[in-house]
């Protein structure tokens, strides 16, 4: 055999072994669907409820027009998504549909603030729920020490890593641990809606057609009206969708990456139908409050606690699943962002990139993830404020007696997740909006999906509109606060905390990205190589 046999048969093994790491149209579709479902859905029917006023048919037509909206956005991405064959995801939707500073503030975001954050309070999660399932079990849910919070943050940190290192230089190592983490995800979904028709049948419980007028309140922009909590809540549905990007981010690991938009529709729809059934269950089942703690107070009480540890337990590795497949999309995303000259020292590394093993970019990815995490775990265990997670007598629900510790972690990490999915949808519709404005002068008509205007059009009013409320919700949140005097102060700190996470986000999306066109440094670097 001469040395051209040799590297033809080189080069055939090392084609095959690259296609049996590329996923399938299935396994693409399984991405979507896990990078959606978490804990979300489970917390939302009580919210929506809520914003609804208690109204039954209100609460309904909320969750069906916010389905509407989702699969319209979804079909709208079918011609946003189609050009664009990297691994940017949303980011390379941007760039090629809007403004270079958008673009900039977009990769921003992404890179130096959701990703981080998602890899912070993610975890965190998914032990509070862990946690919540040692309850239910009869196990103390707590290690009853003063750095409760530090323990919880290390586990959650190395929980993080894992898939990281694992996931992220491995998409086949990541797409087998979503397979397994997605179908045991399904059991509470199947566990929760059965549960919640069989109570609303035993129960019969009182339904409220009209919205209950004593929920009027001036102290929350959501009191105001049931109209005003209408629209909000349709943010709060859009958010619970957050993460179906991921899969559109690992393009170039797929069996068939121009299938990619379709998996989105696909992916999309399914997961809407899950959230309808889960939703419609649990509204009816409990129609004054549609609270998850409800269904696992009816367990307890019928002496079923072992079913609610589970239930909790299944939930926590669903929220883990969303780590693993935001871990798959990080480090292609930086190895791209790279590759484009984006990131600090990428002239370092731009030639050791390894399309088939992130490793660059999986080591930009933890290194920015530990040094976030550390900063924030040690603010929020130590400093921020804990009301939100204690019980009626003052105790924290997740710490020892006396101790507040974790209480206030999982304060710090509500703050900080509070604006994420926002500026995420924000940037989706950008785009959208971007391809709707081009696409008039684009000729090339196989590019073009017949229904992309009218679905564009309508998830252009209903998540703007949504997002906009929700936007300013904390601003006339805080003004009403001033108008009612003897607010207490922990009331007063949250709500000023949150505009305050949110304009330090602009700073860190907008400042580096003025920076960056002024920079004589990287002109100096990248002077013979246009920077596009």
């Amino acid at each position: 055999m001469d040395n051209n046999d040799n590297i033809s048969l080189s080069s055939m093994m090392n084609e095959k072994e690259i296609k049996n790491k590329k996923i399938s149209f299935i396994s693409a579709i399984f991405i979507v669907i896990g990078s959606c479902i978490g804990s979300g859905i489970f917390l939302k029917a009580g919210s929506i409820l809520s914003n609804s006023w208690y109204s039954l048919p209100l609460a309904i037509v909320t969750w069906i027009l916010s389905s509407f909206a989702v699969v319209c956005m979804a079909l709208s991405l079918v011609e946003v998504a189609k050009k664009n064959t990297g691994n940017l995801s949303m980011i390379g939707w941007v760039k090629d549909l809007s403004s270079r500073f958008m673009y900039k503030t977009c990769k921003n975001f992404m890179f130096y603030i959701y990703i981080p954050l998602a890899f912070f309070f993610m975890p965190i999660y998914a032990l509070q729920t862990i946690q919540d399932a040692l309850a239910s079990f009869g196990f103390a849910n707590n290690f009853n020490t003063s750095v409760d919070w530090l323990i919880w943050g290390i586990i959650g940190l190395a929980i993080s890593l894992w898939f990281i290192f694992v996931s992220g230089i491995s998409v086949k190592a990541g797409n087998i641990q979503n397979w397994i983490i997605t179908v045991v995800k399904f059991l509470p979904l199947l566990i929760i809606t059965i549960l919640g028709f069989y109570v609303a049948k035993v129960t019969q419980p009182e339904v409220l057609i009209s919205p209950d007028q004593t929920k009027y309140s001036y102290t929350s922009f959501t009191s105001l009206s049931p109209g005003i909590g209408f629209f909000i809540s349709f943010a709060a549905i859009f958010f619970s969708f957050d993460g179906f990007y991921y899969s559109l981010g690992i393009r170039t690991e797929m069996k068939q990456p121009k299938r990619s938009p379709f998996v989105l529709v696909l992916g999309l729809s399914i997961v809407t139908i899950i959230y309808l059934i889960i939703a419609i269950s649990m509204t009816v089942a409990y129609p004054k409050s549609g609270q998850f703690s409800a269904f696992i107070t009816f367990l307890q009480e019928n002496k079923l606690g072992w079913l609610a540890g589970v239930t909790n337990l299944f939930i926590a590795i669903g929220i883990i699943g969303i780590v693993n497949n935001l871990a798959m999309w990080s480090s292609r995303l930086a190895e791209e962002l790279i590759q484009n000259r984006e990131l600090p020292f990428a002239h370092k590394y731009i030639y050791k990139l390894n399309e088939n093993k992130p490793i660059i970019g999986t080591i930009y990815t933890a290194v920015i993830t530990i040094f976030l995490c550390v900063i924030f775990t040690l603010i929020g265990g130590l400093t921020y404020l804990p009301n939100s997670y204690l019980d009626e007598s003052g105790k924290s629900l997740y710490d020892g007696i006396g101790y507040f510790g974790m209480a206030r972690l999982l304060g710090f990490a509500d703050l900080m997740g509070n604006w994420t999915s926002i500026f995420a949808f924000s940037y989706i519709i950008v785009a959208i909006i971007g391809r709707l404005i081009k696409r008039k002068n684009d000729i090339n008509n196989s590019e073009k999906f017949k229904y992309f205007v009218p679905c564009a059009i309508i998830s252009i009013f209903l998540v703007s509109s949504s997002l906009i409320l929700q936007t300013i919700a904390p601003f006339v949140d805080l003004f009403l606060l001033v108008l009612k005097e003897n607010q207490q102060y922990d009331i007063i700190v949250s709500r000023v905390m949150i505009i305050v996470v949110f304009v330090i986000f602009l700073i860190f999306m907008i400042v580096p990205t003025i920076f960056d066109y002024d920079s004589k440094y990287a002109k100096k670097i990248y002077k013979n190589i246009a920077i596009k």
